[in-house]
């Protein structure tokens, strides 16, 4: 029973410290991403991405960072990268 309890209170504050240091990176560049496509009044925007993980060549997470990549009407494009600082 105090293996249990033991093993019980390690995953109670594995998950916490987890919780504690969640980032907000898909979130933010979920919202950036979506409001640029939606108020885009002037039609000034040909392309706005989805926003793009950072991987590894193997499909593993590198870092936090996301990608967004946009293109005016006259084909010049911008990147905007949101990653935790």
């Amino acid at each position: 029973m105090e293996d249990f309890k033991a093993m019980a209170k390690m995953v109670i504050e594995t998950t916490a410290k987890a919780h504690s240091l969640m980032a907000y990176c898909d979130y933010i560049a979920h919202i950036i991403s979506g409001k640029l496509k939606t108020h885009d009044s002037e039609s000034l925007l040909s392309v706005v991405t989805s926003p793009k993980y950072d991987v590894t060549p193997d499909g593993k997470f590198a870092s936090t960072k996301k990608t967004i990549m946009v293109q005016d009407r006259y084909g010049k494009q911008y990147r905007i990268t949101v990653e935790e600082a």
